[in-house]
């Protein structure tokens, strides 16, 4: 089923990019909020209705596809009612594509845009309830068509799908 998930969201030709090993990744966290009311946290839809807010940061390393890292998550239904909160954290890196450097858009050089998969792992109240997957895109350098800025989420064994953009900014930085 994960193979089915890398086919349909990376391009075909890379899973991960040789060179630079490790990146650091922020996801509608300090000091991305300062940018726009709507940067923090990171928000995304699913066709029902439902929304999930994605707040966290971490590391991950192409190399060994190793990934870390942590934050929260709040999954709303589409009349308003919370029916999940709790944190997520990395499990492993399952793909990355760069983008290149932000320098294209005048920013530091080490700020890189990209696509990245990790594995996560979804509690709530310190236990875990189910493994997803997180994609975190970033605009910065040179994406390919179709790229959005942000988040999506695949709650795997639940039956939805978060992948409808509704706000927030990520980023990548090369460490």
């Amino acid at each position: 089923m994960l193979s089915a998930l890398f086919l349909a969201v990376l391009p075909s030709t890379a899973f991960a990019d040789s060179g630079h090993n490790t990146y650091q990744y922020l996801v509608g966290v300090d000091p991305l909020c300062s940018l726009a009311p709507s940067a923090c946290p990171d928000i995304v839809g699913a066709p029902n209705g439902d929304t999930v807010a994605v707040a966290g940061q971490g590391t991950f390393d192409i190399r060994s596809m190793v990934a870390t890292g942590s934050g929260t998550f709040v999954h709303m239904m589409a009349d308003g009612t919370v029916r999940a909160s709790g944190t997520w954290e990395a499990t492993r890196l399952l793909a990355f594509h760069s983008f290149g450097s932000g320098s294209v858009q005048g920013l530091p050089s080490n700020f890189v845009g990209g696509l990245a998969l990790i594995q996560v792992t979804l509690k709530v109240h310190d236990q875990p309830v189910f493994n997803a997957v997180l994609k975190i895109g970033c605009e910065l350098g040179n994406p390919p068509g179709g790229i959005h800025e942000g988040v999506e989420l695949t709650v795997l064994g639940a039956g939805i799908n978060f992948n409808e953009k509704v706000s927030g900014f990520t980023l990548f930085i090369l460490q």
